[in-house]
């Protein structure tokens, strides 16, 4: 689903990254999310977020910051959008499914991530010690607690956002908030209509009477 793409090691006791990864519908992204330019045709922005990556950038430069921009995510617009489509719950909740199994496959490939850079610090730890470079092992160690505290922190995250818990519930709250704002605008719109309809046809009795007499 998401290429992971990681560059400029600054030293061995330092990791930067810059992650990218496709989402639905980039033009919502919100916080330090950073999204391409909104297009003013709707057609052209639906093709956009087929085709187009969304950027996430936040101060740690791990891959962690790729669930963070996801938990971050509102999807308010999307679930007041689907409402006008089609007002149906069972249509919610499947549009729910989809969001949360998309983002779980999300925390699958960052935590597959973490397992491969553990698995190469390990190395590199067991073979400076071999050659008696204490100085780089202990930084390395720290790089190594750092990627410990990581996997900690995925696990808590992805626990909440199953639970729909905490500041994990953030896409799957928001949409649902929006489609049932979506659902309460169609019964607006309806119960004005049926508002207006009793009017007209008493102007219509009144006329008609009038011409009778």
């Amino acid at each position: 689903m998401g290429i992971f793409n990681f560059f400029n090691k600054k030293s061995d006791n330092e990791s930067a990254a810059t992650v990218s990864l496709p989402v639905v519908e980039p033009s919502e992204a919100k916080e330090e999310v950073k999204s391409f330019a909104p297009v003013k045709d709707e057609t052209a922005k639906d093709e956009m977020a087929e085709n187009k990556p969304l950027t996430v950038s936040y101060a740690t430069g791990w891959p962690i910051d790729v669930i963070y921009g996801y938990l971050h995510k509102s999807y308010e617009n999307k679930g007041f959008d689907d409402a006008m489509l089609k007002s149906d719950l069972a249509f919610r909740d499947l549009n729910m499914s989809l969001i949360k199994n998309k983002i779980l496959m999300v925390f699958r490939e960052v935590n597959l991530k973490y397992d491969v850079m553990k698995q190469d610090m390990q190395t590199r730890i067991d073979n400076c010690n071999a050659a008696g470079l204490l100085t780089t092992v202990s930084e390395l160690e720290k790089t190594l607690s750092t990627i410990n505290s990581h996997k900690e922190e995925l696990r808590q995250l992805e626990m909440d956002f199953r639970n729909n818990a905490n500041e994990a519930s953030i896409p799957l709250q928001s949409y649902d908030c929006g489609f049932l704002r979506g659902i309460a605008s169609i019964q607006m719109s309806g119960a004005s209509g049926m508002a207006k309809a009793p009017a007209m046809g008493s102007k219509s009795s009144m006329a008609l009477n009038t011409a009778i007499a």
